[in-house]
């Protein structure tokens, strides 16, 4: 059963982003590679979990203090992939101002996130098929958290990202762990995602660019990945 967006109260004012104004569209069919991955999180959701430690917590904020300008001044963000929500304190702790919204493709996983952040925006969405119709400003910001290569349509899903951000908008692909160790995990993870890989900073600076962002960034560092591009502005367009 998908999860609605969840109205919380202070949405209905006269910020910019107004999510009372903003319209759901139907899903479209996942194919077989989606729901194969659907399948395999909704099954792994209830021991995904493993505890939060110092320097995974140090990490995670290290790798949003990059972003630190544009979250901080974020008045709506979208968050792809949250899977049990372990993001959505820091992005509420980084984005303060912002509309915040969180979406995963399983729902057992929305759950989860819904037990540990009550408060939160959620939604079960598809990335190849984002669950928001058009609106006139879009997301300031959109973040992929260790999700990215989950991702089987990459190419599409990055349309759909330039959809809904607004002109100027960042996009965060952030992973905190380095991408031969999460390539490794998920290579002996099943056959649903042995295939879902984390490309190397040349192969993921030309698909960013073939997908129409700007400022593209790509950090194939030791002990994180992190990767970022901008929706072209209106003026740039």
């Amino acid at each position: 059963r998908p999860l609605p967006i969840a109205m919380g109260r202070g949405l209905r004012g006269g910020d910019r982003f107004n999510f009372s104004a903003l319209r759901l569209r139907s899903a479209a069919r996942p194919d077989i590679m989606t729901e194969e991955r659907q399948t395999y999180f909704e099954a792994r959701a209830p021991t995904w979990d493993t505890p939060l430690t110092a320097e995974r917590d140090a990490m995670l904020r290290r790798l949003l203090d990059i972003y630190a300008a544009d979250l901080h001044s974020a008045a709506a963000l979208l968050e792809i992939g949250t899977g049990t929500g372990i993001l959505i304190p820091y992005l509420r702790e980084y984005a303060p101002s912002a509309r915040r919204v969180s979406v995963d493709l399983a729902h057992a996983m929305l759950v989860r996130a819904r037990e540990r952040c009550p408060e939160a925006l959620l939604a079960q969405a598809n990335v190849d098929w984002l669950p928001f119709a058009a609106v006139d400003t879009g997301f300031d910001v959109v973040v992929c958290h260790n999700s990215f290569p989950h991702f089987p349509h990459k190419a599409r899903a990055l349309a759909e990202i330039q959809r809904v951000l607004r002109p100027g908008g960042l996009l965060a692909i952030i992973h905190d762990e380095p991408r031969a160790a999460i390539s490794a995990v998920h290579a002996h993870a099943g056959a649903a995602v042995a295939h879902d890989l984390l490309l190397p900073s040349d192969q993921m600076q030309a698909l960013l660019a073939q997908a129409r962002f700007v400022d593209v960034r790509v950090e194939d560092a030791a002990d994180h990945y992190a990767a970022s591009g901008r929706r072209a502005s209106s003026s740039k367009s």
